[in-house]
């Protein structure tokens, strides 16, 4: 840790964003919810979907771009899946409610899935698998953006066309559950701007800037206004096309299934659609058994010898896991200058400054 950091307790954390959000119109319980998930992605190491979004969200809620306390509604629903309308409401109440209903038809009908639309920034999509891995099921998650957020280059471009289209999967185990979580574009977008705002160099291959040249510079993929400049490579390097392919489909997955909602001009622009599937176990296998096998097989995966200069096999979510144990009683570190602008956001709401 440099100076530039500092530890922050995770409960002081919480409360802080929460008053911030609750103070601009959010109910007491979804602003609970927003800060509890944005803290618990610092908390697990992924900076690019925690704190650092809160003062993205703050002006959003004053551009009218989130609408704290908007009703997440039920469009249509049937036996084993529903659309909802987030109706501009923060993309983590959208999505976890989109979450609970896909897990609850699942639990009554085996197999259940939810469409959202008209969500805002969804944050870490593996909060919501992990959210169904806890009620025994195994689940994939699909995001993607409307019209606005399209950072990624298809491959052989140069122009983003795509958004990081992230894809989640979890499942239960005997212990923790496995969550898969990562964006199909070589980095989130989240993440180089957090290495911008940190001073840090980007890997290389990852981003062009707006001449199509490699860069490692954070800054070129933006222009003057926030907006694209450059663009954010599919990751895979020469074998990119591979996580085109699945970005592709996980746009079709989040924002075909349901009203389409992938351009730019129309009621849905600027819309994090969710795409979500649940499988109770039960329906399948009991869960017993399938926790006993599943621990067998994590074990036998695990049990590979290490590579040279690795520290050996890790479970998806373990290292995350991991880091949030370490910080829960060692605190978060936190960059000052973000921790001095939360703190700002706190003493704006009693007209302090």
């Amino acid at each position: 840790m440099t100076a530039n950091f500092e530890k922050v307790d995770h409960r002081e954390a919480e409360r802080l964003v929460a008053k911030i959000f609750e103070a601009r119109g959010a109910t007491a319980a979804d602003a609970r919810l927003v800060a509890q998930m944005l803290v618990k992605a610092d908390l697990m190491g992924l900076h690019s979907h925690g704190m650092l979004r809160v003062p993205q969200y703050v002006k959003d809620i004053e551009k009218g771009r989130i609408v704290p306390g908007a009703e997440v509604a039920i469009e249509e629903s049937s036996p084993t899946s529903v659309l909802l309308d987030g109706n501009w409401n923060f993309g983590q109440v959208g999505g976890s409610r989109a979450a609970a209903a896909a897990i609850d038809k699942a639990v009554k009908m085996g197999t259940g899935s939810a469409a959202l639309r008209r969500c805002c920034h969804v944050g870490r999509l593996g909060a919501f698998v992990e959210q169904a891995a806890r009620k025994n099921c195994v689940a994939i998650a699909c995001a993607g953006a409307a019209g606005e957020g399209h950072w990624v280059a298809p491959f052989g471009g140069c122009e983003g066309r795509l958004g990081t289209n992230p894809l989640a999967f979890g499942a239960p185990t005997e212990d923790r559950p496995i969550v898969v979580d990562f964006a199909t574009s070589s980095l989130p977008e989240g993440k180089v701007r957090f290495l911008r705002e940190t001073g840090q160099a980007l890997p290389d291959m990852t981003l062009v800037d707006e001449q199509g040249r490699y860069s490692t510079n954070p800054a070129d993929l933006y222009a003057s206004d926030g907006s694209a400049a450059g663009a954010i490579l599919p990751f895979g390097g020469p074998l990119g096309y591979k996580s085109y392919g699945i970005s592709l489909m996980v746009q079709v997955l989040s924002s075909l299934l349901g009203p389409p909602a992938w351009a730019d001009n129309n009621e849905y622009t600027g819309s994090n659609n969710l795409f979500f599937l649940a499988l109770h176990i039960d329906s399948f296998l009991s869960v017993e058994l399938f926790c006993k096998e599943l621990q067998q097989m994590s074990e036998y995966v695990v049990s590979s010898v290490s590579a040279v200069d690795s520290d050996g096999v890790k479970l998806p979510g373990q290292l995350e896991f991991d880091t949030m144990e370490d910080r829960l009683h060692n605190g978060i570190p936190l960059s000052v200058d973000l921790w001095s602008e939360l703190r700002v956001l706190e003493k704006e709401i009693s007209g302090e400054v």
